[in-house]
């Protein structure tokens, strides 16, 4: 019950975070729009939003308290005290060290880092100017981001997941707050508003640290700095250690993430085309999150209680055709109804039509990665458990790989939607490569009764798909309360229909099985 109640809360916490995310986004696009302004704010905000998905949603953690835990181990049998909290010591300071060094150089060479995101932004142009202003400033949050991730660790490992759990909703509140400032003032589609949103995520870092900092007090492996002087420089070596351990999971954690800044520097000579990716990303972040938590919460430990069962490799069949249950109905309905998504959240404000219209095109495209991204975060996983971490990274890097090189050819030729359709392709040909892998390796099996569902789920979701666009060709766009009814019965003919249709697979599946 205690597992129950502690995974309870992080999961209310973490839907209020993702809520008041979408508000955020939603504020932020009626302010600034999808213009220049909001396209250099995009590609300012790059590396904070990156530091934020590898540090502050957990993925440092699978190599930081398992560590703590080992010290812990090593301490009970030597009788030699404080080792877990020298390794905590040594490991914010290693990790917020370079971070902070990083930040520094960052912003003395951010003109040469903005023309490396964004190479279309014209030098001494209003986007580049704005961009490295903005930029000066958010790259700060990233140490902040290192030292709330080793206090949240502390904090987890004892066990205590309310105040780390709300620290993205704080986060997410204090941002709002400055844009509501902002609206008040009636400061839209400004340079002031973008420095304002800028300095307001770094608001947001200290918040977010601030409850992560109250997570930790009296914690027994909080961080020990005294015994860390005492201690010399050898005891930096462990720390080095988790940092080397943690980056994997860093690596797969942040492939979408690393994938928008590749196609959002290969379009951003494209006028608005960077801020609207990120808008269509933040829709593609729900489905792609969940999927993702599945993976952590609940794959790995079922791999590794079945590991010496040598059930394993169909438990991730099995969690790979689950990954596709709830990915490919989502895929679907993010690409059909991409147009009254978009402009049901951000239609407002200074984000007019034309934003919607880019913006939902990019989304209807994106959509189409989103099946071969959740495997891959089930597949990262089942490859984490079974020994090969070191392929997993190979294929991950050679799918980033892939996608700068698509990004750049067809960016110029095609414009940003078949940029965006770069991500797509590397996420195929990463599934593909990572499940050949994990089949040779017997990681991971397909029963012909697996086979046979996931080809009808596919079916199920086309078919949804299908109906769902016909119906929604037929019935006209409304204003107001009209879209918001006609949004709503669209996604919910869908759900109804892919409900429908996926038990008959079932069905099917079923007496497939039994013959």
């Amino acid at each position: 019950m205690s597992l129950l109640r502690r995974t309870s809360i992080v999961s209310a916490a973490t839907l209020a975070s993702r809520v008041l995310g979408f508000v955020r986004d939603a504020a932020t696009a009626a302010v600034l729009g999808a213009g220049p302004v909001a396209d250099a704010l995009v590609a300012a905000l790059a590396l904070p939003l990156l530091a934020r998905r590898l540090l502050a949603e957990g993925a440092f953690n699978l190599a930081f308290i398992p560590a703590l835990s080992r010290a812990e181990s090593a301490e009970a049998e030597s009788a030699t005290a404080g080792g877990p909290r020298r390794l905590a010591a040594a490991t914010l300071v290693l990790l917020a060290g370079l971070l902070f060094a990083f930040a520094l150089v960052a912003a003395l060479a951010m003109p040469q880092l903005i023309a490396l995101l964004a190479p279309g932004f014209e030098p001494g142009g209003q986007r580049a100017d704005v961009a490295i202003l903005c930029g000066r400033v958010a790259v700060l949050y990233l140490p902040l981001a290192g030292l709330a991730a080793i206090y949240g660790g502390v904090a987890n490992a004892a066990h205590r997941v309310l105040l780390p759990a709300l620290a993205p909703v704080a986060a997410n509140l204090t941002v709002l707050a400055v844009i509501a400032a902002l609206v008040a003032d009636g400061l839209m589609e400004s340079d002031a508003a973008a420095f304002a949103i800028a300095a307001a995520t770094l608001a947001a870092g200290c918040a977010q640290l601030a409850l992560m900092l109250a997570a930790a007090r009296g914690c027994p492996d909080r961080p020990a700095f005294a015994s860390l002087a005492r201690s010399g420089a050898g005891v930096m070596r462990p720390a080095l250690g988790v940092l080397r351990a943690a980056a994997p999971a860093l690596l797969f954690a942040g492939l979408s993430q690393f994938r928008l800044i590749i196609v959002a520097a290969a379009v951003s000579a494209s006028p608005g085309a960077v801020a609207a990716l990120n808008y269509a990303q933040r829709l593609m972040d729900l489905p792609l999150g969940l999927v993702g938590a599945s993976a952590g919460a609940v794959l790995v430990p079922a791999l590794l209680r079945r590991s010496g069962q040598g059930e394993a490799a169909e438990e991730a069949g099995r969690a790979v055709l689950a990954a596709l249950a709830f990915a490919l109905p989502a895929a679907a309905g993010l690409a059909v109804l991409a147009d009254p998504i978009v402009v049901m959240l951000f239609q407002r404000g200074s984000f007019d039509a034309d934003d919607a219209a880019l913006t939902a095109g990019l989304l209807a495209v994106l959509a189409l990665s989103l099946p071969a991204q959740g495997l891959e975060r089930v597949l990262s996983a089942a490859a984490s458990t079974a020994g090969l971490v070191k392929a997993a990274e190979r294929v991950a890097l050679g799918s980033l790989l892939l996608c700068l090189a698509a990004a750049l050819v067809v960016a110029p030729a095609f414009g940003p939607r078949a940029a965006a359709g770069a991500v797509a392709a590397s996420s195929l040909c990463s599934v593909l490569a990572l499940g050949a892998v994990l089949v040779r390796h017997d990681a991971l099996r397909f029963t012909p009764a697996m086979l046979l569902s996931g080809t009808g789920l596919l079916g199920a979701s086309v078919l949804m798909g299908a109906c769902v666009a016909a119906l929604a060709q037929a019935w006209p766009a409304g204003e107001g309360w009209t879209g918001i009814v006609r949004l709503a019965s669209l996604v919910a003919t869908g759900m109804v229909l892919y409900g429908a249709a996926a038990l008959a697979v079932k069905a099917l599946a079923g007496r497939g099985a039994a013959g």
